[in-house]
């Protein structure tokens, strides 16, 4: 193991998200004590990094190199978390803190009406569609009861304006041990921790036409300001437990997060193609509990030669959106300076952005099952250590998806009541005003395509040897096959019926060689073949309008796996436990590269369309470098030796050829979730005898390609 867990040069995304030497979240993998981390995540394969309370951490290894015992869907890296086993000692620790955020504490901040307990990051049931609405608003022919069904969904189109109180979190941790050693050892870590955080910030956006040659300018689509006000609620427990019995060890291990995101959103600006000052509004709620548990063990066979690890791991996720609302208005530009009030944007049929109200609700279960099994022989030399490993791991994931969205439309367009338009939201749309004659009617839009079921089976099995010469001398190799099978069933947005079923069988060789030529210093070396697959929500038809950046994003179940070919060289050198310098080159081969791509032809006023599809492949080569230095080393004066300094950096060029497909775009460019450079730095001061530690971090990351571009519409890259 110690072969593949190379230092890495990695960037936190959005506080949470890892993406190792400048690749996107979608290449990594994130194993959870030994199995599949659970995603919150709809859209995307990420790990949340802040479900896991810190004291509850015992270590995370980065592995950049396959390896036979090793997963074979990434090709940034493999991120493996422990939590606590048994505690060093009995303890009982309680942490509270509150942090001001510039910008948003103590300023003004917008909240949605809520429950009492969206405190604790979940809805009893103040947001969700009651159990007696009916399940198709289209099947409803009385108006009595479609007025009455309106009526029932509260009218909360303005946010509560309220004064942003600091960050607070609270922690309690409890760690207590029975036993002694050489006998029967028995360890429990339980950790409960909440956080409440709030951000406010202010988005400028501004979207723009293709660029006029003859003109010399893009002309501007839209530029808006949209108010963000996001307040998150977490609850976050681990309760561990761990005996040693004689040659083995047992471990019960358990996850749970209760997560709840309130954000509204004000947008204020001008659709200069449309002619139009706007002021739109977007309240979302989203909901997240995740829960994983293993049960672990590990045994040293009576032989002294043998060691057997298994696991049986078990994953819930659930992901709602009990009542997402849109609403736009607008007035003509030239009343910009008059006090006429904005006119609510109300559709002929029913829209996802005007006078909308969205539900969904998505539901993930995975079952894990592995064995591993270790041998070491016994050789006439001492200097000769030679091991045979292998193992078989099985998983299944199972998804289940639907949405479901509506919006109010005029009832009766001859005898509907226009000056209802004009009135401010929250009297708009008040029950008396939602009626079949003058009024608001709901009318439903939801469509086949909203819904999807899921599963994905693995089946794997490895076998490697590793070979080690006097300390000085290792090579390791082997070989892991997986047979995945991917099934999607769905519909288009006219009902055809969309059947996914993609069995692929990967055979996944690698080597791993390093080499000791000095007491202080080695060199390493590694190749080996890896894969990327497809994830549910990539395969998926289902549409869905992001607010913030004006666009839709569906999926393509024509995507196919990708493939990874990666070589790896280093040179490590080590001065002693906390110092230490390496330098590396990198080299992978990307055979169909999933990346997300504009649709041409599609989208309006400044809406774009989005999908997924495989390039036909790509490069990428890299250098990193890393240096942990302790002052002391370089300034001989008291005290230095409680400074210390880290820095590591990567530079990548990428290159896609997209061959005869590159139409409307160049044929050789970035790829697509790739950063060129990525740069950490810090500087520590650790006084353990005063118990005061203080850091100053530093990190960047350069411009990636965010969404693949075509005709009139250029590649979108995210900036550092």
């Amino acid at each position: 193991e110690a072969d593949a867990a190379l230092q890495a040069v990695l960037a936190l995304i959005a506080d949470r998200f890892v993406m190792i030497r400048g690749l996107a979240d979608r290449y990594n993998n994130v194993q959870l004590n030994g199995v599949s981390a659970p995603s919150l995540e709809p859209d995307k394969r990420a790990f949340s990094f802040d479900l896991i309370p810190s004291g509850a951490l015992d270590r995370v290894m980065i592995y950049k190199s396959g390896t036979p015992d090793l997963p074979g869907d990434f090709a940034g890296g493999v991120v493996e978390i422990r939590t606590t086993g048994i505690p060093a000692e009995n303890e009982t620790r309680i942490t509270a803190g509150i942090s001001c955020r510039k910008g948003t504490t103590l300023g003004t901040f917008h909240q949605d009406n809520g429950s009492s307990t969206d405190l604790l990051g979940f809805d009893p049931g103040f947001r969700p569609l009651s159990d007696a609405f009916p399940a198709r608003l289209s099947y409803v022919d009385d108006p009595q009861q479609l007025q009455a069904l309106g009526r029932q969904l509260p009218s909360n189109w303005v946010a509560n304006s309220s004064t942003a109180l600091p960050d607070s979190r609270l922690g309690v941790l409890i760690a207590r041990k029975w036993g002694r050693p050489g006998g029967i050892e028995v360890g429990n870590i339980t950790s409960v921790d909440h956080s409440l955080n709030s951000v406010a910030y202010d988005a400028k956006t501004y979207n723009y036409n293709a660029y006029d040659a003859t003109a010399q300018r893009s002309d501007t689509i839209y530029s808006y300001s949209d108010n963000e006000n996001i307040r998150t609620a977490r609850v976050s427990v681990v309760h561990n437990w761990t005996a040693l019995i004689g040659r083995s060890k047992l471990e019960f291990r358990n996850l749970f997060n209760q997560i709840g995101e309130d954000r509204p959103t004000i947008r204020t600006g001008r659709n200069l193609e449309e002619g139009f000052d706007v002021r739109n509004y977007s309240f979302r709620w989203q909901q997240r509990t995740i829960y994983s548990g293993q049960l672990h063990g590990s045994h040293d066979l009576p032989s002294g030669k043998d060691r057997l690890g298994w696991t049986l791991g078990f994953s819930r996720a659930w992901n709602k959106e009990p009542d997402l609302r849109r609403v736009r208005t607008m007035r003509d530009i030239d009343q910009s300076e008059s006090n006429d009030p904005y006119q609510i944007v109300i559709p002929p049929g029913a829209s996802t952005l005007d006078a909308a109200r969205f539900h969904s609700d998505m539901n993930g279960s995975g079952t894990t099952a592995r064995a591993d099994h270790e041998h070491t022989f016994d050789l006439p030399s001492e200097q000769v250590v030679l091991k045979l490993r292998g193992g078989v791991f099985a998983e299944r994931k199972d998804r289940t998806f639907a949405a479901r969205w509506m919006s109010f439309t005029r009832a009766n367009i001859s005898t509907f009541d226009q000056s209802l338009v004009f009135l401010p939201l929250d009297q708009a749309f008040a029950p008396q005003h939602i009626n079949s004659t003058t009024g608001f009617e709901l009318e439903e839009g939801t469509n086949p395509s909203d819904r999807y079921t899921a599963s994905n089976s693995l089946l794997a099995g490895y076998l490697g040897t590793s070979l080690s010469w006097r300390s000085k001398f290792t090579a390791s190799g082997g070989v892991r096959v997986e047979q995945n099978i991917q099934e999607l069933s769905s519909a288009s947005f006219g009902g055809d019926r969309i059947e996914v079923n993609n069995p692929v069988t990967s055979v996944l060789p690698s080597v791993n060689v390093s080499w000791n030529y000095s007491d202080r210093s080695l060199l390493r070396a590694a190749w080996s073949r890896t894969v990327n697959r497809p994830e549910f929500r990539e395969l998926a038809p289902f549409a869905f309008y992001d607010f913030s950046f004006s666009n839709v994003l569906y999926g393509n179940e024509k995507l196919v796996q990708a493939s990874i070919d990666g070589v790896d060289m280093r040179w490590e050198t080590y001065r002693g436990t906390s110092e230490s310098m390496s330098l590396g080159v990198f080299y992978k081969q990307f055979t169909d590269p999933i990346e997300t791509f504009f649709v041409p032809g599609t989208g309006s006023g400044g809406t774009r369309n989005f999908t997924f599809g495989n390039a036909a492949g790509a490069t990428s080569v890299g250098l990193e470098a890393e240096v942990k230095r302790s002052l002391a080393s370089v300034i001989d004066r008291p005290g230095t030796a409680r400074w210390g300094v880290i820095a590591n950096a990567c530079w990548t060029h990428s290159s896609v050829d997209l061959g005869e497909s590159a139409v409307g775009q160049e044929r050789e460019r970035p790829m697509m979730g790739q950063s060129p450079y990525v740069v950490n730095g810090g500087i520590y001061f650790d006084d353990a005898a005063q118990r005061v530690r203080l850091s100053a971090l530093y990190n960047v990351s350069g411009r990636r390609l965010f969404a693949v571009g075509t005709f009139g519409t250029p590649d979108i890259y995210e900036m550092p």
